[in-house]
């Protein structure tokens, strides 16, 4: 694990001359040091971030060097020229992009050796291929050839031999300079189409072929012949290439294994589906089942799905490959969860084959394509319907999507602000700010965490490179003993992460003053055409006012609503080099009695040099810095809420941008409990009703009615009063503002229509808007004249 420690600049001094410093992320070295997925965010030279988006009709010849793949020969090899037959050394310009150049095969060499081989680096789903030819003085299209694919599975299992399959043969001489050359599918290929889509041509979406390599091979030698270049109109961007290396995992049952061969762009390995009998439990107990986490939340539109053939590859003909058994289904989510845990799986599609009741020709089907809307996926379930009829190796599961991700999550190394300073001690973090851009449908979430200490876990390995416990590893002998990775993880004292921050610029929500900082971003797109960028990160820290402090409030119990003395006291840990602090925030959930205030520093009395009163609490100035000393505050106020949390942050005066959090002294320091709520489920209490007669007369006197009660338990909920006649009318009905504890109404005797209702006996309904709970009070009322 890597800590950061890059990219400081000192912007400014404080007030109070304390260096202010920025740290900026905006260079592609420094966003190296972030966890990010691979292959789904591209690092652009500026220093900026973007998301990648997943293309629809590629050339695959364009990008073919940016996939390795294992051969036998050669060990990993990347796509390009596989084989060139002669004149290796310009076989390159057939795919380089540019129609100007061109290979020439030499014309000294027999015609056997006028071949050449392109290796796509990957399989992919093709359309067609193109063939452009120069026509010029000395360089002429070839007149004969033949052109050969092959999906990229080896024949022979030591020697990387494959089996071609012809496309395309001349039938006279060729004096066209462009050919192309459509793939068309076959008896084992199907497309299906899961939603209605009616701008889809349903008979063209049937023509596609696997292909990886493709070879071209002249038959008759002119002196001039040349080949300018290649291409290779594909599907799209497969996106289960690079699962793992994303992040993501597989996870699968006893009858469905090394579903990752799947993912994987290699023809020569495949997931093994193997059944027997079948069990009473079907499916699931048996095990006929896989899972993939994509690493990323993506739109996808389509899938296809290879199944190995009999002969195909190294497998023998006798290999019959019951790919379909009974059928299987395809499920996926978007990473939500269901109340038990579980992820919240979604039905996609149902794969029926009814064996001994549908054409024997469907049982040729090995090319599934499924085509449908849209949809936001990160995790594929794929399940059988019964544990028996398998024995199949689907080759390749391939994926497709119409534009950017949905979603894709950054997370920073621990971020060492004290290292950055050069003094190692925890700073004061003020605000994060960023340049993005948010295009409609988009948005860009960003939210930290801090702490001041990190923990090693030591992960342990035998001498062949397999995970293995620190008690066996301690036990084997020297000579097999493998290596021990070391990884720094937050330690014991960092919090919860935050929030998500509102706009650039907001003060920092974690706890502060902290040395170390972790960062998040969340990029996501509701509309896979367009996608969010962020331009730089920033992070606005300067030095601490302490190293530290913790509190403690008592009494931590009291009774609901009654009026009770606390007292808050602030145990700070600094030093010479820290500017300490004279301000003190109380978060308190309800108003301070006036007077009640009571103030010591170090024990002692002293005098606040003034109290503030703000919407959810109170700041009070101190006589004098602080840097050591105790400082405690006693005040009385009223608690509704069981497990009331009193937030305490300190300031400084001359330094008006920092507040630095006060941590509880122990667990639950901070927290004051009502018991004789926890068991009960009243939720209405102090209920005040005056004056039970009123007159709404308009005489000046007992004109209105006064309903007062305490509000337990709930938030963010809007009581009602309602009066009703006894005939069960209702007659009014009085709402309070939404989140009041306390809540005070008042009604002057009128009905909802604006009439002084008649005298009599009323029914007055408290009624709390509550889910559960007793929230419910019924009182009497009189109005007389």
């Amino acid at each position: 694990m890597r800590i950061v420690l890059i990219g400081l600049a000192v912007h400014l001094l404080g007030v109070a001359g304390v260096p202010a410093d920025v740290f900026r992320i905006d260079s592609p070295d420094e966003w190296e040091n972030w966890h990010i997925p691979h292959g789904v965010v591209e690092i652009k030279s500026d220093g900026g971030l973007e998301l990648v988006k997943y293309r629809r009709q590629i050339n695959a010849v364009a990008d073919a060097g940016l996939f390795v793949h294992p051969s036998q020969k050669h060990g990993e090899v990347k796509g390009g020229i596989f084989r060139a037959g002669s004149n290796e050394r310009d076989s390159e310009r057939i795919i380089d992009g540019d129609l100007n150049t061109y290979w020439q095969p030499d014309s000294a060499d027999q015609l056997i050796k006028w071949s050449i081989d392109i290796d796509l680096g990957r399989p992919v789903l093709a359309r067609s291929i193109k063939l452009s030819f120069p026509d010029q003085e000395g360089a002429r299209p070839f007149r004969q050839f033949s052109v050969f694919v092959t999906q990229g599975a080896r024949i022979q299992a030591q020697d990387d031999v494959f089996r071609y399959r012809k496309v395309f043969e001349t039938t006279q001489p060729n004096y066209a300079d462009i050919i192309v050359i459509p793939l068309k599918g076959s008896e084992q290929d199907t497309t299906r189409i899961l939603d209605y889509l009616p701008e889809l041509d349903l008979q063209a979406e049937q023509d596609y072929q696997v292909v990886r390599l493709i070879r071209i091979v002249a038959h008759e030698q002119n002196s001039d012949a040349a080949l300018a270049e290649v291409e290779v109109l594909a599907q799209g961007d497969n996106i289960s290439l690079g699962t793992l290396e994303r992040g993501g995992n597989f996870e699968h049952g006893l009858l469905a294994r090394e579903p990752q061969n799947m993912f994987d762009g290699n023809m020569d390995t495949f997931g093994n589906i193997l059944t027997s009998g079948g069990t009473k439990g079907g499916w699931k107990e048996g095990g006929l089942w896989w899972q993939v986490d994509l690493g990323a939340l993506f739109w996808l539109d389509e899938i296809f799905i290879y199944f190995q053939n009999r002969g195909e590859g190294t497998s023998s003909f006798l290999f019959e490959g019951l790919h379909h058994g009974r059928g299987y289904n395809i499920l996926y989510s978007d990473g939500r969860r269901t109340t038990g845990g579980e992820l919240d799986l979604t039905f996609l599609l149902r794969e029926d084959i009814a064996i001994d009741g549908r054409l024997v020709s469907e049982r040729l089907v090995r090319h599934i394509r499924y085509l449908f809307r849209p949809r936001k996926i990160r995790y594929l379930f794929w399940h059988g319907h019964e544990d028996s009829g398998w024995f199949s190796h689907p080759m390749e599961f391939m994926i497709f999507s119409p534009g950017y991700p949905a979603q894709v999550v950054l997370r920073s190394d621990f971020i060492d602000l004290g290292k950055l300073r050069g003094d190692g001690r925890p700073k004061a973090i003020k605000e994060l700010s960023w340049e993005s851009e948010t295009p409609d449908q988009t948005r860009l979430q960003v939210r930290s965490r801090a702490g001041n200490t990190l923990d090693e876990v030591y992960t342990f390995y035998d001498r062949k490179g397999a995970e293995i416990t620190e008690t066996k590893w301690t036990s084997l002998p020297k000579v097999l003993k493998g290596p021990i990775d070391t990884t720094l993880v937050a330690g014991r004292d960092w919090g919860p992460w935050s929030n998500f921050y509102q706009f650039s610029g907001e003060a920092f929500k974690s706890e502060t003053p902290r040395r170390f900082i972790q960062l998040e971003l969340i990029l996501s797109t509701e509309d896979p055409r367009v996608a969010p960028g962020i331009g730089s990160l920033s992070i606005d820290f300067e030095d601490a006012l302490i190293q530290s402090a913790k509190g403690r409030i008592l009494p931590q119990q009291t009774m609901a609503n009654e009026d009770t003395q606390f007292d808050y006291t602030i145990w700070p840990v600094g030093d010479i080099n820290d500017t300490g602090f004279n301000r003190v925030r109380l978060f308190i959930p309800n108003a301070v009695e006036e007077g009640s205030l009571d103030i010591r520093v170090g024990g002692e009395e002293v005098e606040a040099r003034g109290v503030s009163v703000e919407e959810d609490g109170l700041v009070v100035e101190l006589p004098e810095l602080v840097r050591t000393d105790s400082v405690q505050i006693s005040f009385t106020t009223r608690i509704l809420r069981n497990a009331t949390v009193f937030d305490v942050e300190l300031g400084h005066a001359d330094r008006p941008g920092i507040w630095q959090s006060v941590e509880a002294n122990e667990r639950r320091a901070n927290i004051v409990f009502l018991p004789e709520l926890v068991d009960s489920d009243r939720l209405i209490g102090d209920l005040s009703i005056l004056p039970r007669s009123f007159t709404p007369n308009g005489d000046g006197i007992n004109d209105e009615l006064e309903i007062r009660f305490a509000l337990f338990k709930v938030s963010d909920q809007r009581p009602v009063v309602r009066i009703y006649d006894l005939a069960g009318r209702l007659v009014a009905e009085l709402a309070s503002s939404e989140g009041d504890e306390i809540v005070v109404l008042k009604w002057s005797g009128l009905d909802g229509k604006g009439m002084r209702v008649d005298p009599g006996i009323y029914l007055c309904q408290i009624d709390a808007q509550a889910e559960a709970g007793d929230g419910e009070v019924f009182k009497t009322i009189s109005v007389v004249y």
